[in-house]
């Protein structure tokens, strides 16, 4: 290449990708990190953001800014067209294709629904920071429907439908509840509580499946205690704006659907000519590099990671994500300071959720678990050292402590474009 220094080209600025730039700081390397848009976002926390509890800027942040003291990384806002290893290129859509020397693959992943009729044009996925900003809105609209015209909610106006019975499903639907019932209700006083109904629809037999059952049976718990109905062995056959059909015949009146139910890898990976892991996850070694091109290293929600120890692939969690984002920055680093590199080993925060104010789980690979305050207070502890400044975590804790203190949600507010 013609660049006196080796390039380390940065595709994403997820967790994974502001993880691995970060450690590139003191590399005597050229970082360019490139993203389709110029924020990063905190994705455990769009719930939040689509139920009022936080404001937009609490969830996302410039990139720009979190790369600003690093005088070796440069930013650009683009979309990845195709990328080719063999040549060590990626082309974008809106800039010209870059030569890379090592290569740091975090595109993450996209929501799949499974080809479910109509889901695709009218459920509400929860992955990204435009996902949660529409949800809010559209729920926002449905009260001020009925706020105009009571006869809409009969038709099921302010009723939600989440589909999924894993951490992103039973967080939002207890978000929305608390919501519904402690917000919203007293917004809108012509509106008779109890109008508005909130359903958790699980296609296996059990909520939390990667739980251990005492904590399954604390959520479901939780979530009655919150007047969420909660339907297992249930799939949904089909989606229209205002019907949730399920596979067994019932049919469910609600103009909300909210997708929580699944992720794969981001399409781009089929083109890279590799054999995937399930999921349309990328396999890679100990090290988190392709073993067929040791220059590139896949991280964050787009890799299959094997747990060293247990020989288990990690979920796509944003600690997960970061921490394999730091390791492959670390490990490039070495490589062009004449460095080894070290195998990944994930440092394990637990799998947690939180099913609503002072009720949350938290269950560690090795099977420790813990329930309510205390699981919220740690899972609060997790949540805030992922964010990526002091003022993102300053924002967060506000919010909290004033949501805790008044039960107030102060973004549950709707602007519009004049």
């Amino acid at each position: 290449m013609a660049a006196s220094r080796p390039r380390v080209l940065i595709l994403g600025g997820g967790f994974a990708g502001i993880g691995a730039a970060q450690k590139l700081k003191g590399a005597d390397a050229e970082v360019v990190l490139v993203d389709r848009h110029d924020y990063h976002t905190f994705q455990p926390l769009l719930y939040q953001l689509a139920t009022g509890l936080l404001e937009t800027t609490a969830v996302g942040h410039s990139i720009r800014d979190l790369l600003q003291d690093q005088d070796n990384a440069t930013f650009h806002q683009a979309s990845v067209s195709a990328v080719d290893l063999e040549k060590r290129e990626v082309s974008f859509d809106e800039i010209g294709p870059l030569s890379y020397d090592y290569l740091v693959y975090g595109i993450g992943a996209e929501v799949t629904f499974f080809g479910t009729e109509g889901a695709a044009e009218h459920a509400f996925p929860m992955y990204t920071l435009e996902h949660a900003v529409r949800l809010k809105k559209h729920i926002l609209g449905r009260w001020e429907a009925a706020d105009r015209d009571p006869g809409v909610i009969e038709d099921g106006a302010l009723d939600i439908v989440v589909v999924g019975g894993g951490p992103t499903g039973v967080e939002t639907a207890g978000a929305m509840a608390e919501l519904y019932r402690g917000n919203l209700e007293d917004d809108y006083k012509t509106i008779a509580p109890g109008s508005a109904h909130v359903t958790l629809v699980e296609a296996g037999p059990e909520l939390f499946s990667m739980f251990k059952p005492k904590l399954r049976e604390y959520a479901a718990n939780a979530l009655a205690e919150r007047s969420v109905e909660v339907k297992t062995d249930a799939l949904v056959a089909s989606v229209s704006p205002t019907r949730v059909m399920l596979k067994s015949g019932e049919e469910l009146k609600a103009h909300t659907l909210v997708w929580g139910a699944g992720l794969q890898g981001n399409t781009l990976v089929e083109n890279l000519g590799i054999e995937l892991a399930r999921g349309n996850r990328i396999a890679v070694g100990p090290d988190l590099a392709l073993p067929s091109h040791p220059e590139v290293y896949a991280v964050g929600d787009v890799a299959a990671i094997e747990e060293a120890e247990t020989q288990q692939v990690l979920p796509q969690l944003g600690s997960v994500a970061l921490q394999s984002g730091q390791h492959a920055g670390e490990a490039i680093a070495r490589r062009i300071a004449g460095k080894e590199a070290k195998p990944f080993k994930y440092h394990d925060k637990g799998t947690m959720a939180t099913i609503g104010r002072g009720a949350a789980v938290v269950q560690t690979l090795r099977g420790r678990t813990m329930t309510g305050t205390k699981a919220q207070a740690a899972w609060g502890a997790v949540h805030l050292a992922l964010l990526p400044t002091n003022g993102d975590r300053a924002k967060a804790v506000v919010d909290w402590a004033g949501a805790a203190l008044t039960h107030q949600r102060a973004g549950r507010i709707t602007v519009e474009a004049e």
